[in-house]
């Protein structure tokens, strides 16, 4: 007798069960919009209550509470006025590092960032100091790039700082393979560097040439200094002679360096 109540729940609640999934999907539709409009006054009264009680809570606030609250805010929204004019110069240094961020290392490199501390004053040494040092893990010959391409290596590490040899320099020759044609060639010094840093001889190339100015040069990854595919500049004008083994060529490197502040050293 005392399990009769349950029972009889039980089968009420299986029928409404059996009912509402026999109905058609118009009739189903129907029976939700029933129901809702039962429910909808229910949640009606609720949100008038709630607003009531939220407007009986604000009449009890002296207006001492109101006054200190307001001077909360206030004070809030100078600290973020503040902190806003702060971000302002760091947001500008963020979207310069993001442009960094695009040279797109190999993966075997870490690109480090590093600050240019110091430069020769003049071209003839073609030589940049920064602020990176062997306690920060520079090492001697590792490659040094910016975003435009590669600009140089470690020509020596000190504790606190480096010093680099630049493209153009007699102590940083670089080989390069020339897009267009895939012939090879070294690049060093010539006299028109210490005029213009940008400006550097191109040598080693085959006596017949198929390279043409403007052809876009390439770290070629020989030797075990620079890896294979940096950005280096592009040919400016082909020097051939006739009869000669070898032709030379003029490049414009891709990265002027006395417009640099900032540079990526690449370690392993």
């Amino acid at each position: 007798m005392t399990n009769r109540p349950y029972v009889i729940t039980t089968s009420i609640v299986l029928l409404f069960a059996v009912i509402c999934f026999s109905l058609s999907p118009t009739a189903a539709k129907r029976a939700k919009r029933l129901f809702s409009s039962l429910y909808t006054p229910l949640f009606k009264t609720q949100r008038i209550a709630q607003s009531t009680g939220e407007y009986l809570s604000n009449q009890t606030i002296s207006r001492e509470a109101l006054l200190d609250e307001n001077a909360e805010l206030k004070r809030q929204n100078s600290i973020l006025e503040l902190k806003l004019e702060q971000t302002v110069p760091l947001s500008k240094e963020n979207r310069n590092l993001r442009e960094q961020l695009k040279m797109r290392p190999r993966p075997e490199w870490n690109p480090r960032l590093a600050r240019i501390i110091g430069r020769d004053p003049s071209n003839w040494w073609r030589s940049i100091l920064i602020d990176l040092g062997a306690n920060d893990g520079v090492k001697i010959d590792m490659p040094v790039v910016a975003k435009t391409g590669l600009i140089g290596r470690v020509q020596e590490a000190y504790p606190n700082h480096s010093q680099i040899a630049l493209l153009g320099d007699p102590d940083c020759r670089v080989s390069v393979t020339i897009e267009a044609t895939k012939e090879t060639g070294i690049l060093k010094s010539t006299g028109e560097t210490v005029y213009d840093p940008t400006l550097v001889k191109l040598t080693h190339l085959p006596g017949v040439t198929l390279a043409r100015p403007g052809d876009k040069l390439y770290s070629s990854g020989l030797g075990e200094i620079f890896p294979r595919g940096i950005y280096v500049g592009k040919l400016l004008a082909i020097h051939s002679r006739p009869g000669s083994l070898t032709t030379t060529a003029t490049v414009k490197l891709s990265t002027n360096t006395s417009q640099l502040h900032e540079v990526w050293v690449l370690m392993p």
